[in-house]
């Protein structure tokens, strides 16, 4: 005998597997969304270089090393000049055995921000950076190993990685290389992936 489900049985079954996925998604959402919060929440703890006071708020990775990082940098920076993002660079030293020396002379330098732009510039123009390694002091070394967990923590195994927050106080992180398009989204107070 062959058991046959009605019409009425199915048109059951069908809404509570619509239920159910929507429960699902919500419920993924909802826990990715905290996990993003939590991770703003670490972003307090990192040590950065602020330019911008834009009411997006980016938090982007970077190595000294890092070509990609420069030419993010260099996309970022009209947004921020017209005051319409907030990026604070956080340095991490991987890529190659000079990068945490390197990080660590951005920090320690007396103008930081001034010593990652000049890093930046000449990383684009030559290929090579421009910031010679420094040995860490013991606070610039505790800082960049906690910059490196809070790295770590985001599930990013490359650079750029940028960690955002929206007017709206939506956090979501973004990985690899940006475009202006995508740059004039996060301006306006848009998600990347919308």
């Amino acid at each position: 005998m062959k058991n046959i489900i009605s019409p009425r049985n199915m048109k059951r079954i069908i809404q509570y597997a619509f239920l159910m996925s929507y429960f699902i998604t919500c419920s993924s959402s909802a826990l990715a969304s905290d996990k993003w919060q939590e991770l703003w929440r670490q972003m307090k703890h990192a040590t950065y270089i602020q330019t911008g006071s834009g009411k997006t708020i980016i938090y982007d990775f970077f190595d000294p090393n890092c070509l990609y990082c420069a030419k993010a940098f260099q996309l970022e920076r009209p947004f921020v000049d017209k005051g319409q993002l907030t990026v604070r660079y956080v340095p991490v030293g991987f890529l190659t055995d000079s990068s945490f020396g390197k990080a660590a002379a951005i920090l320690q330098a007396q103008n930081p921000q001034e010593a990652m732009e000049n890093n930046y510039m000449e990383l684009l123009r030559t290929g090579h950076a421009a910031i010679s390694a420094a040995t860490a002091t013991e606070a610039t070394h505790s800082a960049l190993r906690q910059n490196e967990r809070i790295f770590i923590n985001t599930g990013a195994t490359t650079l750029p990685e940028l960690v955002y927050r929206l007017p709206d106080g939506q956090v979501e992180v973004f990985r690899g290389e940006l475009s202006t398009e995508q740059l004039d989204l996060l301006s306006s107070g848009h998600r990347l992936g919308d």
